[in-house]
Order: C-alpha cells, then sequence, then structure tokens
C-alpha cells in the first residue's frame, strides 16, 4: 500500500470516528433535553388536569386540611426536610432540618413540643414508622407532642419514629439506647403498616425492612440506573397503567396467607423481646396495632379516602387486608398484657381522617394520641 493511500485511509477512519461522536453527541443532547421536557410537560400535565403544584406534596389536597392555611407551606417544607443518611443496624435516620413546621435535631430525631423536662419527669420513648413520626402534620400535632401535652409535667416523652421503619428496626433503636445508658419509664411501640407492606407485599418477607433490597444499587449499569431515574420511565408507565402492577402481583398474590400470618407471627416475637428487655431493665412497654384504609372497614369514607383505595392494585389491598384479619385475630382483647388492637378505631367517626392509605392527620392523631394516654395512665404512669 503507497503512503498516500495509508494516510487517506487514516483520514477516512478518523472523520468517521468524529462523525460518529457528533452523532451520539447529539443524540445524548436530545435524549437530556427530552428528559427535561418531558418532566416540565408532566409538572404542567399534572397542575392542569389536577391542580397538582410542582414541590409540593399532592396529600394537601385531602379534606383534612380544608381549614388550614398553612397546608402549602407545610407540605412544601415536608418535601426539603426529607433526606436521610446511613445508620448501622437501623440502616437509615433523617438529617438534621431545621423549619416552621419540621424540625429534626443532629440525631435524627424530631422535635417533640414540650417544656423543659423537670428532674421528676418520667421518660417515655416512642417508636414508629412514619405515622408516629408525623407525616402530616407540624411538630406540635404529632402523636408523641399530643401524648407529651396529655400528660404535661409529669412526662419527657422522645419521637424515635421514622419513616418506613418496620419493628426490627425500632426493636435495634432500642437496643442502642439501652447499650449508651439511656433507660427509659416507658417504652411505646406503634406499628402494623409498615411491617404488613414489607412482609406481605413489597418485598414480601415478613420482618424484612421496607425496600432495603433496592436502594443498594451499586450492582446495577449507570445506564440502566439512568434510565430508571428518567422521566421516559415515567412516561412509559403513564401510558402502561396499572400494567406495571402486574407481573410482581402475580408473583407474590399465592404467598399472601402465609406471610401475613408471618408479619403476626413475628411481631408476636417483637413483643415478647422487648418485654424482655423491660423486665431486665425495669420499664413498661405498650404495643399499639394502627389501622389503615385498606382493611376496608371505615363507614362514613369521603371521595378522598375512597379514590385512595380505587387507584391502588387489587393485590396490594388485598394483602393489606389479610394482615388486618390476621392481627385482629391475634391481638385483640388483650389489654392486660398492654398490647391495643387499634385497627378499627377510625371506622365510625364521620370525619375526614386519612391523607393516604395509612398517614392521617392532626385529628386523627389526636385520636390515637388519647388512646395511647389513657393506657398509659391505666398502667400507673
Amino acid at each position: 500500500m503507497k503512503p498516500s493511500n495509508s494516510i487517506e485511509w487514516i483520514e477516512k477512519i478518523f472523520s468517521s470516528i468524529g462523525a460518529l461522536c457528533q452523532i451520539l453527541g447529539a443524540s445524548l443532547l436530545v435524549l437530556i433535553v427530552g428528559h427535561y421536557l418531558l418532566g416540565g410537560a408532566a409538572t404542567l400535565y399534572n397542575f392542569v388536569s389536577t391542580g397538582e403544584i410542582a414541590n409540593v406534596d399532592a396529600r394537601y389536597k385531602s379534606p383534612v386540611y380544608d381549614n388550614d392555611p398553612d397546608k402549602i407551606a407545610y407540605w412544601t417544607e415536608f418535601n426539603k426536610a426529607w433526606s436521610d443518611h446511613f445508620e448501622p443496624y437501623i440502616h437509615w435516620r433523617r438529617n438534621e432540618f431545621s423549619g416552621a413546621f419540621i424540625n429534626v435535631d443532629n440525631n435524627g430525631v424530631r422535635r417533640t413540643v414540650k417544656e423543659s423536662p423537670s428532674k421528676d419527669s418520667r421518660k417515655i420513648f416512642m417508636f414508629g414508622g412514619s405515622t408516629m413520626w408525623g407525616t402530616g402534620s407540624p411538630d406540635d400535632k404529632t402523636i408523641p407532642s399530643l401524648v407529651q401535652a396529655k400528660l404535661g409535667a409529669r412526662a419527657d416523652v422522645t419521637n424515635y419514629g421514622e419513616s418506613a421503619y418496620v419493628s426490627t428496626q425500632e426493636l435495634n433503636a432500642l437496643l442502642l439506647l439501652l447499650s449508651q445508658g439511656e433507660v427509659p419509664d416507658a417504652v411505646v411501640f406503634y406499628d402494623g403498616v409498615n411491617d404488613g407492606y414489607a412482609g406481605a407485599y413489597s418485598p414480601a418477607i415478613p420482618r424484612d425492612p421496607h425496600n432495603l433490597r433496592l436502594r443498594d444499587n451499586i450492582e446495577r449499569p449507570l445506564a440502566l440506573e439512568a434510565l430508571r431515574r428518567s422521566n421516559y420511565k415515567k412516561l412509559f408507565q403513564f401510558f402502561a397503567g396499572k400494567g406495571k402492577f402486574t407481573a410482581w402481583d402475580e408473583k407474590i398474590a399465592p404467598s399472601i396467607s402465609q406471610n401475613s400470618t408471618g408479619v403476626v407471627d413475628m411481631y408476636e416475637a417483637h413483643i415478647k423481646q422487648v418485654k424482655a428487655l423491660a423486665k431486665e431493665y425495669g420499664f413498661e412497654a405498650y404495643f399499639f396495632w394502627q389501622p389503615n384504609l385498606y382493611s376496608l372497614t371505615r363507614g362514613p369514607m369521603t371521595e378522598y379516602e375512597k379514590q385512595t383505595i380505587e387507584g391502588e392494585s387489587l393485590v396490594m389491598v388485598s394483602s393489606q387486608q389479610a394482615v388486618y384479619q390476621k392481627a385482629k385475630e391475634r391481638f385483640s382483647h388483650r389489654e392486660n398484657e398492654n398490647i391495643f388492637f387499634l385497627g378499627n378505631v377510625f371506622d365510625e367517626l364521620d370525619e375526614p381522617i386519612y391523607i393516604d392509605w395509612h398517614h392521617v392527620g392532626p385529628n386523627g392523631n389526636e385520636v390515637i394520641a388519647t388512646v395511647m394516654t389513657r393506657a398509659i395512665e391505666l398502667g400507673g404512669f
């Protein structure tokens, strides 16, 4: 081959590579621009069709907040406050946050509104998921703050609730506190929804932390992770509709009965383990099984609550109904053991209660806090 021909051949190769890079670069640019355009279009569509406001959690539309002038401000702040970090054994904890409605200290503990405790105040540690943490309510209307207000100076309540926690994580959090010399006079556990969801629906493994298996994306290729987070996937899901539930529902539906029994068995074990600690360390322990819409036992539902149920996977609802039935059979009429089944506590209340399938507004928290306070006082507090 002559040198001149070799040079021409090399130039053609580099020219082709350059053209290919330009095509790939242009395609990548189009994909990136398309991603953001789809995001903008989705925001506009949501606002026009549903009235949803960008960067504001849509739960502000629950009739629970019809007379609340701060609802937009609260739910805007709620989105800003949602970030967490890794913690051994309990897996995650909120980052520190300071706001008008939500305040979290540098230990990831949400503020309980109270006066400065006295030397005679008795310590109460309260554990649970986001319902205990207080999703949907400002600091002074969370369950722990309301219990604190009802007990007054007798108590020094701390809110150790955290979003998506199952009882296993709560027990680990209690063990850590005891190991550090923090021994309460009473502990309160408010559970059921997260254990039921994780154990009977996703990942459908009793006692498994909620979505923990989905949090580790180290093994996922970068391109797949980008696709998972892209607006193109959301567009596909929009047109696919409820079909996105089908594969998972078909997989876990045959195991609902078995898994719901496992959820309740595991919680029974949780109760025994906490009571053993209570005996060793000298504190009282109280256990409350929480209500949710998917039990389908609530009588006077609002239209908002009906729509919440209608928009969900039928298998998801069935799985939580099964957990409710098993829990009702196991935990009802055991108040003498400090075990309280509250699965039906909202059934006959003719007022807006739920802001989604399991979170409630401040009025619902008031009902729960009243029941808890009465139980704690009857226990000799």
